[in-house]
């Protein structure tokens, strides 16, 4: 749903999210808008399930909260993020907290009625970031790695007060090594030996390996006799070769899972 460009969602106790946050008045969904969308995906047998990506990719919440925000459109922006504009929430400021109880508050029960998961993300969190974070100074795993497990623990036991089981990305699992509860599902997007990775140490995976996405719906990435590139160089040789003037690294997984309107 949301994103380090762009805040789209109508949060009626901080309307300042979306006022500012959004990419111009009238692209957000309302209250009413994002009722509509789950009730018109059960009706054909689809359960819509919302992300709210975090720690990183939250720059757009510094529109309107900046002193919530470490590495706020930092520079050079390859140091910082994966992609820009730059910055992630505080990860040791009591007021990061209070915010995200009152997002959360707003939120979660007008997703229960219609799902029985939350996406809290956790992908892509870039370690340098937090030497800019004026309540951390530090770039250390160990450092971070505690403030990120009670971080994602303070937001995972709101989701189940709320009737909701928590989704994260790989990374929080993988890289991380924070310990989940039992019925957090850890969604794997970097490669398939990340499933067995995530199965392995006891937890439900959910797959999906951006490498063969990229290769079926953004380039034709086939060479003769049937096989599939799917590394991360061939992609962009194949993309080239094919008459694709992009240079850029593959798309970001939230290209892949960003939210589609559908007619109403």
């Amino acid at each position: 749903m949301t994103d380090s460009q762009s805040w789209p969602m109508d949060i009626p106790s901080l309307p300042l999210l979306s006022e500012k946050g959004a990419y111009s008045q009238g692209l957000s969904y309302s209250p009413s808008d994002i009722r509509q969308i789950q009730t018109y995906a059960l009706y054909r047998g689809i359960e819509t399930i919302i992300e709210f990506d975090m720690p990183g990719h939250t720059t757009s919440i510094g529109l309107a909260y900046p002193e919530l925000i470490a590495a706020n459109n930092a520079q050079p922006w390859n140091n910082y993020c994966a992609e820009p504009p730059c910055g992630s929430l505080q990860l040791n400021n009591p007021a990061v907290s209070t915010f995200l109880e009152k997002l959360f508050s707003d939120v979660l029960p007008r997703v229960q009625p219609y799902s029985s998961y939350f996406h809290t993300g956790g992908d892509e969190v870039n370690k340098n970031t937090y030497l800019l974070d004026p309540t951390v100074k530090s770039n250390s795993k160990e450092v971070l790695q505690p403030l990120i497990q009670k971080f994602v623990d303070r937001n995972h036991e709101q989701l189940r007060k709320a009737g909701l089981t928590p989704i994260v990305w790989e990374e929080m699992l993988l890289e991380w090594d924070l310990k989940l509860g039992e019925d957090v599902i850890v969604q794997s997007w970097l490669s398939d030996d990340s499933v067995a990775a995530i199965t392995k140490k006891g937890y439900q995976a959910l797959a999906g390996n951006y490498n063969f996405w990229v290769c079926i719906h953004i380039y034709p990435c086939s060479i003769p006799g049937g096989t599939v590139k799917t590394d991360r160089n061939s992609i962009l040789t194949a993309a080239l070769a094919n008459g694709s003037t992009s240079t850029t690294a593959t798309p970001s997984i939230h290209t892949i899972h960003s939210m589609t309107t559908v007619p109403l």
